[in-house]
């Protein structure tokens, strides 16, 4: 019993200390980190001057803005469209590349480049095909007949046209990753449970809602949050296209803190 102990002990000192690392950053670059953001939410300071205690009143003052409600909606907004179109754009793919016999790494790398890429380089070629007067987007859909309106001002629209681009600059930005996660839990899919329901007499539409579903659903689940933390995490896309604009209609959350933090340098209220 004593060496079954000892060896216990042993594989458990064994386990923290090649945790330790990992744990020290993780508590210093998180949760410390997250502790002095909240003691300094307590005082007022610019950076440049002493911190001085106020208590309570930078969340008051949140409360009463309008500016940090509209910053929330904005984001639930982004959130709401974002999260569905990226979690059923990347299932889509997803079914068409299982379904592609030859050259699917190709399709695949094709549809993960967006991923890869920077979202600044991406947000500023994206600016520019939205440009209202010489963008690519709008010369395209001119010329198939579709009439002007403000949606179509994109980046100058305040009433839903600039966070319309933002949103497909993000959508476009994640559906590569979504589909290649998905595309690993469907190739993880037995192939008998498919020619049992097919045997059976199930079409196409009953073997993905009684089969696929289900069975992809802990893939599911792991892209749903992933999505969720990457829709309420967006400020790139906005910095380099709108910097919350037109008449902070893209004023995300985090922009908001970010503006009130470096441009207004309120650390303490951001």
């Amino acid at each position: 019993m004593k060496i079954k102990t000892r060896d216990k002990l042993k594989r458990i000192l064994f386990l923290g200390f090649s945790l330790s690392p990992a744990a020290i950053i993780l508590i210093i670059f998180s949760y410390v980190a997250m502790g002095y953001c909240l003691w300094i939410s307590f005082h007022r300071w610019n950076m440049l001057e002493p911190m001085r205690w106020i208590g309570l009143d930078n969340y008051i003052t949140a409360l009463h803005s309008w500016q940090f409600w509209n910053s929330v909606k904005i984001t639930f907004i982004y959130a709401a469209v974002a999260v569905p179109a990226c979690v059923i754009l990347g299932l889509l793919v997803a079914l068409i590349l299982n379904q592609i016999i030859y050259a699917r790494s190709f399709y695949r790398l094709m549809f993960f480049l967006p991923v890869i890429t920077s979202m600044v380089v991406a947000a500023i070629v994206w600016k520019w095909l939205f440009d209202p007067d010489v963008g690519l987007i709008n010369y395209v859909l001119y010329s198939i007949g579709i009439p002007h309106s403000h949606w179509l001002e994109w980046l100058r629209d305040p009433k839903g046209g600039a966070l319309l681009a933002v949103l497909v600059v993000g959508i476009w930005k994640r559906i590569g990753y979504n589909a290649v996660i998905f595309l690993a839990g469907l190739q993880n899919i037995p192939k008998r449970y498919f020619e049992a329901a097919t045997i059976d007499g199930a079409g196409a539409i009953s073997r993905f809602w009684y089969i696929t579903v289900p069975l992809l659903s802990p893939t599911t689940f792991f892209v749903v949050v992933l999505q969720v933390i990457s829709a309420f995490r967006v400020v790139v896309s906005v910095f380099v296209m709108t910097r919350g604009g037109p008449a902070k209609s893209t004023d995300v959350l985090v922009y908001y803190l970010w503006e009130n933090a470096f441009h207004y340098f309120r650390m303490g209220y951001a």
